[in-house]
């Protein structure tokens, strides 16, 4: 049963007034007031039974957006007043008792967060005043609702810091603006000299080479044959003409670890004195891989920096 608020009954009595006021103008049979209880469920579409002339009052038990009020064939109702806490209806031409015109509206809060009425006809019959309400959420079903809330604002949270945390997309836009590129430009190239002579747990394929510069990055397909997974996490280049080893700037692997019989591309960018692009790809070195306490490597003899 429907038990309204002092404002609710406030506002009902006010609508009771307005319909004693014209109920010499109400047709015969027209029903009392009525109650509507809002379950929320898909495709939930309670009828209202309109008549031409008479006042359909529908009280509210909280707040709606009134301009998200819509109502279908606007042109044939005489008033369509929507209020914070209810709608006012006066049909100005009939309504067949096949027909059903839609009545939809918005709460401003809770749940169900909107609503969608059918109003139709038929002979003798006539809703004055809808009382329409929506059950009262229980404890335990506002604590299931926050904690769902809960788990999304974690889960975006979580997301938000992975997007944080990932590097600047690559594009030529932002290669030119970080300057690793100048007007020598950039050559690239395959090589099979070193990389068809890998020994070892692992195998190179489809090397190559990017140079500049101020930079040499090779660009390795590597096959873990190993039993356990590998991580690359640092590289030296040593230079064939002797001299001390160096270590690489950068290691970059497209997955890391690189699982047992995994194959994944592994970049390592080496620093090099600034040279002309006639020495770029020139300078014979041997290239070693390693993970983190160096003790297995991929290496590579004949690699021209």
């Amino acid at each position: 049963m429907f038990l309204p608020s002092p404002v609710h009954a406030v506002a009902l009595a006010s609508l009771l007034g307005s319909i004693a006021a014209t109920a010499q103008a109400a047709p015969a049979g027209r029903s009392g007031p009525r109650s509507i209880v809002l379950t929320g469920k898909a495709g939930e579409s309670p009828l209202i039974y309109l008549a031409p002339g008479s006042f359909t009052f529908i009280v509210l038990d909280a707040p709606i957006v009134r301009e998200s009020v819509q109502v279908e064939g606007r042109a044939r109702f005489a008033r369509v007043d929507p209020s914070d806490l209810g709608i006012t209806l006066v049909l100005a031409a009939p309504i067949a008792p096949t027909e059903r015109l839609a009545l939809r509206f918005t709460y401003r809060e809770g749940s169900p967060g909107s609503a969608v009425f059918l109003l139709t006809g038929q002979p003798g019959e006539v809703d004055a005043v809808v009382s329409v309400s929506r059950p009262q959420q229980t404890v335990a079903a506002c604590q299931v609702e926050l904690s769902a809330t809960i788990e999304r604002c974690e889960a975006q949270s979580k997301e938000l810091e992975e997007l944080k945390a990932r590097s600047p997309a690559v594009s030529p836009a932002a290669v030119a603006l970080a300057g690793v590129v100048d007007l020598q430009g950039m050559w690239a190239r395959t090589f099979r000299e070193g990389c068809d002579q890998v020994e070892g747990e692992f195998r190179a394929a489809q090397c190559r080479e990017l140079a500049a510069s101020t930079w040499t990055v090779v660009v390795l397909e590597v096959t873990n044959d190993g039993a356990e997974p590998w991580t690359p996490a640092w590289a030296e280049v040593m230079p064939a003409a002797g001299g001390e080893p160096r270590r690489a700037r950068a290691v970059v692997s497209g997955q890391a670890p690189i699982p047992p019989g995994g194959t994944v591309s592994v970049a390592v960018e080496v620093e090099m004195p600034k040279r002309n692009s006639e020495t770029w790809l020139q300078a014979l070195h041997s290239l070693r891989v390693c993970n983190a306490d160096g003790g297995r490597c991929l290496s590579i003899s004949q690699v021209k920096l």
